[in-house]
């Protein structure tokens, strides 16, 4: 008998620790992060990003090996998404070619010509990307999901036209430590580094 009970106890214990180990990883996953921010996945509430805690200085970013793999995976992955170095267009600046494709120099200077310093096509006073300034970036409002919050002055929350949530089709922002990596980047000068 006291086997049975002992075995019952373990395995009690097991399955109560394996659902609280899952609860807990699907809420910690991707949520709002140390460093403040918005959405993440597991529900949690979407919230305007924290610039004034944000330390945008460290650690350093590299575009090649830090932010355009991102790029490649969430942004880039077909022509008609943000893929097409031939015709890009103003809604949808090239981002790369897709994660099993290596980027070129030519890939990495198309990129960077066409989002820094470039006015957004849905808020064209807001550059998609504005060098040293993140929170003035068109792009991380659409990576942070925050369009609907009035995180930022933008004419497009007033009209409902700043498009979706980035990348295309998802229900969650990018992780938030991705979401970082791009914010320091662009904190960082938006270099091509």
């Amino acid at each position: 008998m006291r086997n049975i009970s002992s075995t019952f106890v373990l395995a009690s214990f097991v399955f109560v620790a394996a659902a609280a180990g899952g609860a807990l990883s699907t809420t910690g996953c991707g949520g709002s992060g140390g460093s403040g921010g918005s959405g993440g996945s597991g529900g949690s509430a979407p919230a305007c990003f924290d610039y004034a805690t944000f330390d945008g200085a460290t650690p350093a970013v590299s575009f090649k090996t830090d932010v355009l793999p991102i790029f490649q995976r969430s942004c880039g992955v077909s022509t008609a998404c943000h893929g097409d170095a031939s015709a890009p267009k103003q809604e949808q600046p090239y981002f790369g070619p897709n994660k099993d494709t290596p980027a070129t120099a030519d890939d990495i200077t198309k990129i960077l010509a066409g989002t820094v310093g470039v006015s957004s096509f849905y808020e064209p006073a807001m550059n998609l990307i504005k060098a040293n300034d993140p929170e003035n970036s068109f792009l991380m409002h659409k990576l942070d999901d925050d369009l609907d919050l009035a995180c930022a002055s933008l004419d497009c929350t007033a009209t409902n036209a700043c498009g979706g949530i980035m990348p295309q089709g998802a229900t969650e922002p990018l992780a938030s430590d991705e979401r970082d990596k791009i914010r320091r980047w662009i904190a960082q000068g938006a270099a091509n580094n």
